[in-house]
């Protein structure tokens, strides 16, 4: 009898809740965000691994920097892409399934990597990897939202990027030594497993049951509605445009392009090694311990700035970190030139690191906040289809600039593409519908 009235009692008031109430109900929702910015610092180490592998790999295969450019430009720009299909599929498949199977097929994917024999091997299995992990950004993004909610959009986006760029730290500080003792092949068969071990972890343990199951609301429809579900794929594709619709969001997307021409985890982390090896002409292991400063960068910039833009409003930050961009890369240029000593470059990398990789999370959560609940996962879509899909053509862009001009003009046009970003910001007129703090 008891036990009935407990139930009787129980049901009507889970029933009242809210969905960000009973999602905040859930257990060990740092578990998740732990899984989900594990896999990230996957994707981020093999990220900052290859750049260092890429002078060796040019070297032993005579590639160009357009060449190396395009192995970045191109499977970047097919994985950005992609990110708007896996915005729609997440409606019809776990989001935990997607994270889990593109964090396994990264990890091989990776692992093949390492048997290549030229150009064309490197870009199919860079292609590959970048298939296998583009649901990462947009699905990780949505699902963290959702986990944690609009009041902590700011701290969740934050540790999934810096959370990521944690995994990131160790990479080059421990590639370097590696480098040389095992050589670059069984560096990547080695680091494949982790991929493969962290997406076996979060198909067993992420939690999206409940309101976290967005399949749910198919469930629910009538059987005559569940017939008409190829319609409303059709018109679940067209929705996807709608975030273009709307003026600030629209402005957002377009920052985000502009700005990946200077993106830390892109061109920043991908030509800043290859300067070092061929124009400093710094070994693999002192490669290692600079890429390590320029990236501990990456872990405090996002937190710092995650934190501050909860308090402070996005905007401003944006607007700081996108200044602080440009005026350490122009530092870069100058201290980091043949005949400068070297002692200078240590903290011009650092300081370069701090400014650079901050945008990417401070933007995401002003996208966040300024997208209402229906359109925020096409929003989120749309934004990293942009960003890293025609964004991404800025690699290409920047290896041609430094075969035809040099380093010196490519780091500049990096560091104008901040300023301008930050420009097209003040053409936002409206305040975001859910506010900026």
């Amino acid at each position: 009898m008891k036990q009935a009235e407990q139930k009787s009692t129980a049901g009507p008031s889970q029933a009242a809740m809210l969905p960000e109430e009973q999602i905040a109900a859930l257990p060990a929702a740092g578990r998740d965000l732990f899984l989900v910015s594990t896999a990230h610092a996957f994707i981020h180490a093999i990220t900052v691994l290859m750049p260092l592998i890429y002078p060796l790999i040019q070297e032993e295969y005579h590639l160009s920097y357009t060449q190396i450019g395009l192995v970045v430009a191109l499977p970047n720009a097919l994985g950005g892409l992609l990110q708007v299909v896996f915005g729609v599929v997440s409606r019809y498949i776990l989001r935990k399934v997607l994270l889990g199977v593109g964090a396994i097929l990264g990890g091989l994917s990776t692992f093949l990597t390492g048997t290549i024999n030229g150009f064309w091997p490197l870009m199919a299995w860079s292609t590959a990897f970048r298939l296998a992990t583009a649901p990462q950004h947009p699905v990780g993004s949505s699902y963290l939202t959702d986990r944690y909610g609009q009041r902590r959009h700011g701290y969740a986006l934050a540790w999934h990027i810096a959370g990521g760029n944690i995994g990131t730290l160790a990479v080059p500080f421990i590639a370097g030594p590696l480098l040389g003792l095992w050589g670059w092949r069984p560096l990547l068969y080695v680091a494949a497993l982790p991929g493969i071990l962290i997406g076996v972890a979060i198909l067993i343990l992420l939690e999206e049951g409940g309101p976290l199951d967005r399949r749910s609301r198919l469930r629910q429809q009538p059987a005559r509605r569940l017939a008409l579900r190829g319609r409303a794929l059709i018109q679940t594709g067209k929705s996807l445009l709608l975030p273009l619709r709307d003026r600030t969001l629209l402005i957002i997307m377009a920052v985000s392009i502009i700005a990946a021409g200077g993106r830390g985890l892109g061109n920043v982390t991908t030509y800043v090694p290859l300067y070092l090896q061929n124009v400093r002409h710094i070994d693999s292991r002192l490669q290692g311990v600079l890429l390590t400063l320029l990236l501990l960068g990456s872990v405090i910039g996002p937190l710092l700035g995650g934190r501050l833009s909860d308090r402070l409003g996005r905007r401003p930050m944006l607007y700081l970190f996108y200044g602080a961009s440009a005026v350490t890369t122009f530092l870069f240029i100058e201290l980091a030139r043949p005949d400068m000593p070297f002692w200078l470059i240590p903290p011009a990398l650092l300081l370069m690191g701090l400014a650079v990789y901050a945008e990417a999370p401070l933007l995401q959560a002003y996208l966040a906040d300024s997208a209402s609940r229906d359109l925020r996962d096409n929003a989120f879509s749309l934004y990293f289809a942009l960003a890293f899909g025609v964004g991404s053509a800025w690699g290409g862009i920047i290896g041609w600039l430094i075969d035809q001009f040099g380093f010196q003009l490519a780091f500049i046009v990096m560091a104008i593409s901040y300023l301008l970003a930050g420009s097209l910001l003040t053409l936002i007129r409206q305040q975001p519908t859910t506010s900026e703090r």
